[in-house]
């Protein structure tokens, strides 16, 4: 290791550099990508950084990065299939590939720091940081750590966690920090009938949010379209959705007949007046979802990712459930029947959401990129060995 190290590194590079450069990788969905851009935002607003992110080519990175200014390295990774596909045969293949691909990035961009963010994409660039000596830091969002984040914890420098609940899968690792989950700067509120007017939706009606993350979720959907008519009797009930693209043409057909009082969307780029116009929320329970609404003091009634890795979405909204901000329904327990009651039982107590809003606000951590980017700060100036 030490040979390695001083053939790729000498002594003119013990200079300081011109700017901070910094490796970010994540992705596969917005919950392990949207974390990393909110750091790399607070990263921005303290030095002049240059901000690589390693991903694939298979997640949302792909979409969301060329989009940004942040430099995009794609990696072959990508992750086993739940049911049986060659791609798994090639898993093994891919690994190798991604290691030696991350190794190049890592070695040709010579970073202070390497900072994961979970998914499959992480693991190679975390290991290969691990095995070159760099600084590694480990953003965890989930109550039930991701696998790859529960295997590398004792080998990074750092684990931040967003609930003090995960402290127990990292008990090797003594520098684990309860941070929070960052959230992207961009989803600050802004004035509610000026969001609602952006919707086309009437400001003397109560709003109710639908949407399943990035992907869209179809359960969801389903459910809402089986209960459509019953939902719509409500005339004080108004919909902002997001369908997701699979859902998109059948959904907006079903909502004509509601049209002046639903606004469906495939996708909203704007969820900072999205969280401003509505008053209560039906969502998968995505960290990065969670962490959103909680910040936004919004009510929720959750319906977690019956496959996600883990079970993490369901440990998450029992969390949210348990602190009092909002109400859980398993996919299998899903019928419209008891969709609409928990609909109408928010719809119809104002208190009742008032007091699920500010549970939820006092589960936010807003200051979560800048407490994580303090402790990121000290250990690249306390690192034993300087890599430039």
């Amino acid at each position: 290791m030490i040979l390695i190290t001083t053939v790729v590194f000498g002594p003119k590079d013990m200079a300081q550099p011109k700017s901070l450069k910094v490796i970010m990788a994540g992705g596969g969905t917005g919950g392990h990508l949207y974390p990393g851009i909110a750091l790399a935002q607070e990263i921005e607003n303290r030095w002049k950084a240059e901000i690589t992110f390693i991903g694939t080519n298979y997640g949302i990175e792909s979409k969301v990065l060329p989009k940004t200014h942040y430099q995009f390295k794609k990696i072959w990774m990508r992750g086993l299939q739940r049911k049986m596909s060659m791609n798994n045969l090639l898993f093994p293949l891919r690994l190798m590939v991604s290691l030696l691909q991350s190794a190049i990035t890592i070695i040709t961009l010579r970073p202070k720091i390497i900072i994961g963010t979970g998914g499959y994409a992480s693991g190679p660039a975390l290991i290969m940081g691990i095995a070159l000596g760099y600084p590694t830091v480990i953003q965890e969002q989930n109550s039930f750590p991701g696998l790859v984040n529960r295997l590398l914890g004792k080998w990074v420098n750092q684990v931040h966690i967003t609930y003090a609940e995960s402290q127990r899968y990292f008990k090797k690792q003594p520098n684990t920090f309860v941070s929070g989950n960052p959230v992207r700067t961009n989803l600050k509120k802004i004035n509610k009938k000026t969001a609602l007017k952006k919707f086309k939706l009437d400001v003397g009606q109560t709003t109710l949010l639908i949407f399943g993350g990035s992907q869209g979720a179809h359960a969801i959907n389903h459910q809402v379209l089986l209960s459509l008519e019953r939902l719509m009797a409500r005339v004080d009930l108004q919909i902002l959705w997001a369908s997701g693209a699979r859902d998109m043409e059948e959904v907006n057909s079903k909502c004509q007949s509601y049209a002046d009082r639903i606004c469906v969307c495939e996708y909203i780029e704007d969820m900072a007046a999205a969280y401003s116009a509505v008053d209560f929320v039906l969502c998968r329970s995505g960290a990065s979802t969670l962490s959103e609404i909680a910040l936004n003091g919004l009510p929720s009634i959750l319906v977690p990712f019956p496959y996600s890795a883990g079970k993490h979405q369901e440990f998450n909204a029992k969390t949210m459930e348990k602190e009092g901000a909002a109400i859980m329904i398993l996919e299998n327990d899903l019928t419209d029947e008891i969709l609409i009651e928990k609909i109408f039982c928010l719809l119809n107590n104002t208190k009742k959401r008032i007091a699920m809003g500010k549970a939820a606000l006092k589960l936010a951590k807003p200051t979560a990129a800048k407490e994580i980017v303090d402790k990121i700060e000290t250990l690249i100036g306390n690192f034993a060995v300087q890599l430039f």
